[in-house]
């Protein structure tokens, strides 16, 4: 009698045990909630069980364990995608595996930022901060922020935000889109600056104060690589470069006619007064600048220019001083 007894008590418990499973399991299959809307994100890198643990911290799957169990029956368990998704806490964890698994992410709003060529620095942070939500002043501190220039190998960031039209993500902040264009310029570069032996006896730096300089003097692409050539000449010879561009670098401002007294502006980036190269960029150069930087046009031994002042954009070139005076005398009609 009192087997008899334990046995129907066993079976009442393990009955109870089993109804209890059960009922905890669809507890865990039900959603947790009625329909509210959430955002959820899935980090890069992020596993199974660190997924699962988050939806059940957002208060949309009501068991971390549960959502594992099911994960885990899934056929070939698929990798859940990384992204950012809109859940609700009326979805089942099997419709929330299948938007996981089939990465039905929200798509992501982005802003389009068009460099020109020949943008100064303080113009390219400003085209930027208007065509995204980024903070000017956020822009600015990066631009003089060591640490960070370092980070991408370059000494400033004048002459290195390459002209491009870009895409960028609104959840991206200013490091990355900094970064971004700039490792886009470098993947552009030609393969003899990015060894930094362009065989013009130029640092890889040098030879984008070059393209910079060439970016703000010519107007017409062909004749780019024959004023890189002048400048490049006159630095062998240890002249100085005499660049217009540089001195309205100087003045901030771009001048249609240049002053005497402009010229005579005690700056260090006026190379009408000072020997060589100016110290940096004096803007972003454009690949046809940069390409010339890197093959300058020399075969003319030509030193100096002047514009037709034609409306072509294009210059006179010259190797001797006398020859430049004549070039000057032939477009001013004298």
């Amino acid at each position: 009698m009192r087997r008899r007894t334990a046995v129907r008590a066993l079976s009442i418990a393990l009955l109870l045990l089993a109804a209890g499973f059960a009922a905890l399991f669809y507890w865990c299959s039900r959603p947790p909630g009625r329909g509210l809307t959430r955002e959820f994100t899935v980090e890069v890198g992020w596993g199974a069980r660190r997924i699962a643990g988050a939806l059940a911290d957002s208060g949309l799957v009501r068991c971390r364990y549960y959502f594992l169990w099911r994960y885990s029956g899934m056929d070939g368990r698929p990798s859940l995608q990384a992204g950012r998704y809109l859940l609700t806490d009326g979805m089942s964890p099997d419709s929330i595996l299948g938007v996981l698994a089939g990465g039905e992410v929200i798509p992501v709003a982005t802003s389009w930022v068009t460099l020109a060529p020949g943008l100064e620095l303080h113009r390219s942070l400003e085209v930027i901060a208007s065509s995204t939500e980024l903070p000017l002043e956020r822009l600015d501190s990066l631009a003089g922020d060591s640490a960070f220039l370092a980070g991408l190998g370059i000494p400033c960031l004048e002459g290195y935000l390459y002209p491009e039209t870009y895409e960028f993500a609104d959840t991206l902040g200013a490091v990355e889109v900094l970064a971004r264009i700039v490792e886009t310029g470098r993947g552009r570069w030609p393969e003899r600056l990015a060894a930094d032996s362009t065989g013009t006896g130029l640092s890889a730096h040098e030879t984008v104060i070059l393209a910079s300089l060439v970016e703000r003097e010519a107007r017409v692409d062909e004749e780019r690589p024959l004023v890189a050539g002048v400048f490049l000449g006159r630095l062998r010879q240890g002249m100085r470069l005499e660049s217009c561009a540089t001195v309205q670098y100087a003045l901030g401002e771009v001048k249609e006619v240049l002053l005497f007294s402009d010229l005579r502006i005690q700056h260090p980036y006026n190379t009408y007064l000072n020997q060589g190269l100016p110290p940096g960029p004096i803007c972003s150069p454009g690949q046809t600048s940069i390409s010339a930087a890197c093959s300058p046009d020399t075969t003319g031994g030509y030193l100096y220019f002047v514009s037709r002042d034609d409306g072509t954009g294009r210059h006179l070139f010259a190797a001797t001083h006398s020859g430049h005076l004549q070039n000057i005398r032939s477009v001013r009609g004298t």
